[in-house]
């Protein structure tokens, strides 16, 4: 298919979807009995459509990034060394993040849980501190320019 009958087709479902949205958005809209089953049925079709168109073009989204990624290896390589330093980080701060359970803690909180959760808490730390780091480096580094 050539460019011009995919941007026409692609066009015709966009404008399909959006009509679909316009109407079930009106039809909520001049629903009046919000205790109603059937409204509460339309405003979760409505919800699932919604779920479902951004499932995919988040599948969409994701496809076109790792065609571009794979298609273009070589100018790609800066974000290749940061994806695996960014999860060698995470590797390294999961090892480190104690699974211990407080007291205070809720009941449904597992030793796993707790274990990612200082794990995120640790890379944020790390991710903040590199990007002071790059500010108060960028900063002194332009006094001397």
């Amino acid at each position: 298919m050539d460019n011009k009958k995919l941007s026409t087709v692609l066009t015709i479902v966009a404008a399909v979807i959006i009509a679909i949205g316009l109407v079930l958005s009106i039809m909520i809209m001049a629903g009046d009995d919000y205790y109603d089953p059937s409204y509460q049925s339309l405003v979760l079709n409505t919800l699932n459509f919604t779920n479902v168109l951004l499932g995919i073009a988040a599948v969409i989204a994701l496809g076109f990034g790792i065609f571009y990624f794979f298609t273009n290896i070589k100018k790609n390589i800066p974000l290749l060394i940061g994806v695996i330093v960014f999860g060698v980080l995470v590797v390294v701060c999961y090892s480190l993040a104690s699974d211990a359970l407080q007291p205070s803690y809720a009941d449904d909180i597992t030793a796993t849980a707790s274990q990612w959760s200082g794990a995120g808490l640790m890379v944020m730390y790390v991710l903040i501190a590199v990007a002071l780091l790059a500010a108060v480096v960028g900063e002194i580094s332009r006094i001397f320019k």
